[in-house]
């Protein structure tokens, strides 16, 4: 009988743990880069904010020049386009480097979305994400896309 019940655990285990976010790994400045990329790409709001600074501080500035300047402002603002499902994105990794307590990860992208009448529009920008090294891990404290000029 043991058996069977330990059985049915790692079973019942493993149905549910497909449908959690993964842990995040936010050890060291490329794990938690490949961290938030993953989320972004996933569209997964846990593992996203997984790596985002607990500091009430968190910049944020979108390509028309808008700038948020808090984590609940950056939250509020990224919590819903994470969900939305009609835009897409790739991008290539310019340059990421780091130190002992920061790193800055520059992408090229190019990003497909619909305005609110469903008319599909494309940028290409850059995105520029900073890492802190927080509490044992590295988090996201700056994000800032600049338009790429035609």
């Amino acid at each position: 009988m043991k058996i069977q019940v330990r059985t049915l655990a790692l079973a019942w285990g493993s149905a549910l743990a497909w449908q959690m976010p993964a842990l995040a790994d936010t050890s060291t400045f490329d794990a938690a880069l490949k961290t938030h990329l993953q989320a972004i790409e996933k569209r997964d709001w846990t593992g996203f904010e997984s790596t985002l600074t607990e500091s009430d501080t968190l910049t944020f500035v979108l390509a028309n020049g808008k700038l948020f300047k808090t984590r609940p402002d950056f939250k509020k603002a990224t919590q819903d386009w994470l969900a939305d499902s009609d835009w897409s994105w790739s991008y290539q990794v310019v340059s990421a480097s780091s130190n002992a307590n920061t790193g800055v990860a520059v992408l090229d992208v190019q990003y497909t979305d619909k305005n609110a009448a469903g008319i599909e529009y494309k940028l290409h920008y850059l995105l520029s994400l900073v890492f802190s090294k927080e509490r044992g891990g590295w988090r996201l404290v700056h994000d800032q896309n600049t338009l790429v000029a035609k």
